[in-house]
């Protein structure tokens, strides 16, 4: 390093600085898996919460000292605002813990978690002196924010994080010199290139996103007793097909679709009569631009009788298998 900055033309002074290097680098290396079974506990809990904040326990294991496995959460009965959690009540947790045990969930508490309904992942002062109190416990904890509102199919909104600790930004500084910050200074290195980039908002790093608290990888990897849960969650039953609903709802939701079928052909009618009248008048181009936005009632007409003619065949064809079955 000294050589380097003689090199560089730096001035001398620069060149005096103690030239050893710093060998217990805090890094960034490590990574939080979340089985599938959690993260659709979470997102489970979070959606019932809207648009409430909800939050609950992360039960796991500290594999090494770069792996987090979280295998399985549960919610706590706390209420939350549009911005913060109550506190952990530690009577519910010790009472659900000791039911976990006797169903052979020996996993201990490695973090929390909580919802952000609708904007997005990031940590409040609150959440920031609750993770705390968790770090106190254990400095590994960790603490997750899943947004239910913009999670959709195949793309889940959720980051994990841990606060900054001023015993981790001692780390890197030599004997007597003076320790400043700045709000852009990174206080924690990159030694992994696992995971992928994530792109934070400047709505994160306002609410102290790299000054306050730094993002850990989440990385989702599921085992082949999970893919085959997964894969049953939807599966449909065979005897599902052979169940019908009650005759007088069918007879009822006929009853509404006839009478959508009459004013749909009421508005054909007039739209029929309305390119007659503008055909001499008005170009084709201008008549079909006019249609735009509008709708479109031959299309909704053909869609409404084509659903419920294959409902009621479907139901008549269901409701003889089982009187024939069941003679």
């Amino acid at each position: 390093m000294d050589r380097l900055l003689r090199l560089s033309g730096f001035p001398n002074f620069i060149s005096r600085a103690t030239p050893e290097d710093v060998l217990r680098h805090p890094d960034t290396s490590e990574t939080v898996y979340i089985s599938s079974l959690a993260l659709l506990k979470m997102l489970r809990h979070g959606r019932a919460g809207v648009p409430m904040e909800v939050m609950g326990l992360m039960l796991g294991e500290f594999v090494d000292d770069y792996t987090v496995n979280v295998v399985d959460v549960f919610a706590m009965p706390q209420s939350g605002t549009g911005v913060s959690v109550e506190a952990v009540d530690p009577v519910y947790q010790t009472k659900m813990l000791d039911m976990l045990n006797r169903v052979c969930r020996a996993e201990m508490v490695v973090g929390w978690y909580h919802s952000h309904p609708g904007f997005g992942c990031w940590l409040s002062s609150v959440d920031v002196a609750t993770q705390k109190s968790f770090e106190a416990l254990s400095e590994r904890a960790i603490a997750v924010v899943v947004d239910p509102i913009q999670s959709v199919k195949g793309k889940v909104v959720i980051d994990a994080f841990r606060t900054i600790g001023m015993h981790a930004m001692d780390i890197g500084f030599p004997e007597g010199a003076q320790k400043t910050f700045t709000p852009t200074e990174e206080s924690r290195q990159t030694t992994s290139n696992l995971g992928h980039l994530v792109k934070h908002t400047i709505v994160e790093a306002l609410h102290g996103l790299g000054r306050t608290y730094y993002s850990v990888t989440i990385s989702f990897k599921p085992t082949p007793q999970e893919q085959k849960m997964l894969q049953c969650l939807h599966q449909m039953n065979w005897a599902e097909g052979l169940m019908h609903d009650e005759y007088a709802d069918v007879a009822k939701r006929n009853h509404e679709k006839m009478l959508e079928m009459v004013k749909l052909i009421k508005l054909y009618t007039k739209e029929v009569a309305n390119e007659e009248t503008e055909k001499d008048t008005k170009s084709k181009e201008e008549v079909e631009v006019n249609k735009v936005g509008r709708l479109n009632p031959k299309r909704r007409l053909e869609e409404t009788a084509q659903s419920m003619m294959t409902e009621n065949i479907v139901h008549e064809m269901a409701g003889l298998i089982n009187a024939n079955a069941f003679q």
